[in-house]
C-alpha cells in the first residue's frame, strides 16, 4: 500500500452537513464497512466544516491505498486532489 494525501474542497453554501442526505452520504462513505471494502486505510482525517464559514471548506486525507485511482474512485463525484506524500522522517534521511 502506497501513502496519499487527498484534498477535497466545497463552497460553504453548498457543504453536504447542511442537509440530512448530505450527512447519511458522509456517514455512509467513511463507515468502517465501506472503508475496508474499497480497499483503503484512513490514517488520519480533518475537516474545516462546519465551523469554518468561510467561502470554502476543505477535507484533508491521508489515506493508504494501491493507487491514487481507489481514492479518487472512493470520494465518488466529490472533487478531490490526490497526491502521494512520505513522512517528513522518510524525506529527512535523504538530506
Amino acid at each position: 500500500m502506497l501513502l496519499f494525501e487527498a484534498t477535497h474542497s466545497h463552497p460553504a453554501a453548498q457543504c453536504p452537513l447542511l442537509k440530512p442526505e448530505g450527512k447519511t452520504m458522509i456517514k455512509q462513505l467513511f463507515s468502517e464497512a465501506n472503508v475496508k471494502k474499497v480497499g483503503i486505510k484512513i490514517d488520519a482525517a480533518y475537516m474545516s466544516c462546519p465551523k469554518d464559514t468561510g467561502a470554502d471548506h476543505k477535507g484533508f486525507f491521508t489515506m493508504e491505498a494501491e493507487n491514487s485511482a481507489v481514492i479518487t474512485k472512493f470520494f465518488g463525484p466529490m472533487t478531490v486532489e490526490v497526491r502521494p506524500v512520505q513522512p517528513l522522517s522518510e524525506v529527512a534521511k535523504t538530506l
